[in-house]
């Protein structure tokens, strides 16, 4: 009789076919367990930047501003111009003291925050009603509060996973911000879509 050392071909190929529809099912959620993970740091970074300059602002007694930065990774950064709706974040930030909310050009560097590594999006919406043109996105004066041509929100979502949930950092008026996740709504009804 002889004994058998191994696997026969049928029982090799089960083994495959059962690990090819586990590896089915397993991808694709790693994949977005990945984008969400992205996301949510994205959003956090921000959201932890702009709790900084709100209490900056307050112990210093001066104007501080949070604003889209395309050179955030060199020695002296700037603000960018405004860009209305349709700026994007991704390309990084500086928070920055200021003499106005307008104008942040003549302060110190108080932080940076380089442009995104992944693909992933950050959208800015003006909230004043009618959305304020020429001004830095997010501004607080020495009391912490925002004006309300400096509040708005950035919806930050996935360029890897449609699937993956969109994070909303939110500034209003009062000054404290919020991260919301897709679908979910401030007290004063600002959602993140």
């Amino acid at each position: 009789m002889r004994q058998h050392n191994g696997f026969t071909l049928l029982e090799l190929m089960m083994v495959i076919a059962i690990l090819a529809i586990i590896l089915a099912f397993a991808v694709p959620a790693y994949q977005n367990t990945v984008a969400m993970e992205s996301i949510q740091a994205e959003s956090s970074n921000l959201y932890s930047d702009i709790l900084y300059a709100r209490s900056e602002a307050i112990k210093q007694g001066q104007y501080v501003l949070v604003c889209q930065s395309s050179n955030s990774g060199t020695v002296s950064p700037t603000c960018d111009a405004a860009g209305g709706n349709s700026a994007d974040w991704k390309v990084g930030w500086i928070v920055t003291t200021g003499s106005s909310c307008v104008d942040g050009t003549n302060g110190s560097v108080l932080r940076k925050q380089k442009a995104f590594s992944s693909k992933d999006s950050a959208a800015y919406t003006n909230l004043a009603n009618p959305p304020a043109s020429g001004t830095t996105p997010f501004c607080f004066n020495r009391m912490g509060y925002s004006a309300s041509a400096n509040t708005g929100k950035v919806a930050v979502s996935s360029a890897a996973s449609a699937s993956a949930t969109k994070y909303c950092v939110v500034v209003e008026a009062y000054g404290h911000p919020a991260i919301l996740r897709q679908g979910q709504t401030t007290p004063t009804g600002t959602t993140c879509p």
